[in-house]
């Protein structure tokens, strides 16, 4: 590496216009580096429009652009100005504009130059300077054309007013030019006809990619601009409406368009995320801007309006946007774009020039459309995914959680064990003194327990008692029964024989039902019946009797005088004296709880997020 110093001259240059935008493209056209990418193709056989990979020079096709754009402005300025035909010719690498418009053959007197020379061949002139003045055309910097003839090696013009035409030929990147020749015509014409200096953009030539890319722009400008007729190597290429533009991407859509037909709107489901084809005074905006979001985020806040008030879910919207595929063509008044290559729109809604307001008739197709069933679908899978993540969490904490109210079995052979749970803490008082340490646990419920019928998983593993529950017994959350995690081989319910303990024994099975059904396959889980009426002989040698059930007291004391009875009724666990509190620990009767269709509907009544269920068996 030398570490000569550079000289004054050296280092500092002054360079004329033309050799400064040769050297910084990307200032005028964009970038000269290739760009590879998937972008949509026109795909004759399918007449449809196509992502395909393709390798291309930006600034390639800007030059391109900036010849057929002004032919556009000028139809915007004289209807008159109907056809444009655009020929590229693949071997000598010529490309060709020509509309039926014509340009003044006129000298301008300031310049003492013809009209049509200034346009094509002066940096900085045009018709778009003039600010006060509202244009919906795409030009106006006065660059336009003239980038074109400064990268070809070749750039002709032709036009003709309908009494003169004029020609001129540019060369060595609009360094040389000849004199202008004048003839006499009466055809109307505006051509321009130029062969790029192909190594300023690293090509030798056209080549597939930029072909079918300069193919694909004379769809976009047909799509936006219905009233001209424009041909491409001969092929008319012509839409009745916007609509039928839309229809070369996607079969379902919908639309539609303003009063004043300077917003012409659809909306498909993307498969793709989020996807806009949009257009600007018919510049394509492929980065967006203004436009799109002015339209997307009156969509989008229908639909979050209609998600949290029927799905109760509260969607942001860039998760919404992600299921559509927006289509707009805009007319906005003196439009501003991020830089030269007029990718993004940044003109303020404000400036627009005109307003637009997506119609309810519009919203209500897309809230019965697959855009909406797409999200529906998505919500599911979020919802599933965080599922996932929360069940992960809550097991690997599972096994780290040590439960302070539980009393624990102490024999090693987990599966022998059965853990008691015990309606309140006063219920469980007397367990450990009747209890065998190795085979019984018990854990105590604080009140009543959780319906997890009407909660979220993320709910679910915030509740504490349901946590330590699944931690006592050895359960893991969306995990089926394993032999190497559970604690015990049986549940047993201890709950008092009243309404509210027959709703904590319902809500526990309903926990143990929603997350671990096979759990009463493996016949695992218990109702220990508990006295509700006790009778206790007078004659102390005979031994008391417990009643389970109202009718079984009934049937008895139908047929034995009670005044030889001492009868005691129960109101729950807590009233049980010593020896009843032994009978139910050590001689417990069980009823197996089993999972049936019967068992199925009866938990899906009554805790469910179907009121009406629990109306009609009220009603009964």
């Amino acid at each position: 590496m030398s570490n000569k110093k550079k000289s004054i001259e050296d280092e500092y240059k002054v360079l004329d216009q033309i050799s400064h935008i040769l050297l910084r493209p990307s200032t005028y056209v964009g970038s000269n580096k290739p760009n590879t990418s998937l972008k949509y193709l026109y795909n004759s056989d399918l007449n449809k429009m196509l992502k395909s990979e393709v390798t291309h020079i930006p600034s390639f096709l800007k030059i391109f652009d900036e010849v057929i754009t002004n032919s556009i402005d000028e139809h915007i300025r004289n209807p008159k100005l109907d056809r444009i035909d655009v020929t590229v010719n693949k071997e000598t690498g010529e490309i060709t504009i020509k509309d039926n418009g014509g340009i003044p053959v006129v000298i301008h007197k300031d310049h003492n130059q013809y009209l049509i020379e200034i346009l094509f061949g002066t940096l900085m002139s045009g018709s778009n300077y003039n600010d006060d003045e509202d244009r919906e055309l795409a030009g106006m910097n006065g660059f336009g054309q003239k980038l074109t003839n400064i990268f070809s090696k070749q750039f002709k013009v032709s036009s003709c007013d309908g009494k003169k035409k004029f020609t001129q030929i540019f060369s060595d990147n609009m360094r040389e030019r000849t004199k202008p020749v004048i003839t006499k015509s009466s055809v109307k014409h505006t051509s321009v006809s130029f062969i790029p200096d192909y190594k300023e953009f690293g090509l030798t030539n056209i080549d597939d990619d930029h072909y079918k890319l300069i193919e694909k722009r004379v769809y976009d400008l047909a799509g936006s601009n219905n009233s001209i007729k424009i041909y491409f190597n001969e092929k008319l290429i012509h839409f009745k409406s916007f609509d039928d533009y839309i229809k070369l991407y996607h079969d379902e859509y919908f639309s539609e368009v303003s009063l004043d037909k300077k917003w012409s709107i659809g909306l498909a489901h993307s498969i793709d995320g989020f996807q806009q084809v949009s257009f600007a005074n018919s510049t394509e905006t492929h980065d967006g801007g203004t436009h799109v979001d002015y339209v997307m985020n009156q969509i989008i806040v229908s639909l979050r309006e209609f998600f949290l008030k029927k799905h109760k879910v509260d969607i942001k919207p860039s998760e919404l946007k992600q299921h559509m595929f927006l289509f707009l063509d805009a007319t906005v008044i003196n439009p501003s774009f991020s830089s030269q290559t007029k990718e993004k729109l940044i003109t303020e809604v404000k400036e627009f020039g005109s307003s637009f307001e997506v119609s309810e008739k519009l919203i209500k197709l897309i809230l019965k459309s697959e855009i909406v069933n797409s999200i529906l679908d998505w919500i599911q899978q979020k919802k599933n995914a965080d599922d996932n993540k929360l069940q992960r969490e809550l097991n690997k904490k599972l096994t780290k959680i040590k439960v302070e109210k539980l009393i624990d079995a102490k024999g090693k052979d987990r599966l022998k064990c059965n853990i008691g749970i015990f309606e309140g803490e006063s219920a469980i008082s007397a367990f450990r003194k009747y209890r065998t340490p190795e085979t019984m646990g018990a854990f105590a419920l604080k009140g009543k327990f959780v319906n997890v019928s009407e909660i979220t998983n993320q709910k679910l593993v915030q509740n504490e008692e349901a946590v330590n529950l699944m931690a006592s017994i050895g359960l893991k959350l969306g995990q089926p029964i394993d032999d190497k995690s559970l604690r015990y081989g049986k549940i047993l319910i201890f709950t008092d024989a009243d309404f509210d303990g027959n709703a904590i024994s319902a809500l526990l099975i309903n926990f143990l039902y929603r997350y671990w059904p096979d759990i009463f396959e493996r016949e695992m889980v218990y109702k220990v019946e508990t006295p509700i009426v006790v009778a206790i002989p007078k004659v102390k040698s005979k031994k008391k009797l417990l009643f389970y059930t109202n009718l079984e007291y009934n049937l008895w004391s139908e047929k034995n005088d009670l005044k030889n009875f001492e009868i005691k009724y129960k109101k729950g666990l807590a009233a049980l004296v010593d020896d009843e509190y032994n009978d139910i620990i050590n001689n417990p009767i069980l009823t197996l709880i089993t999972s049936d269709d019967a068992s199925k509907g009866s938990l899906e009544t009554w805790f469910g997020k179907n009121s009406e269920l629990r109306k009609v068996e009220l009603l009964k």
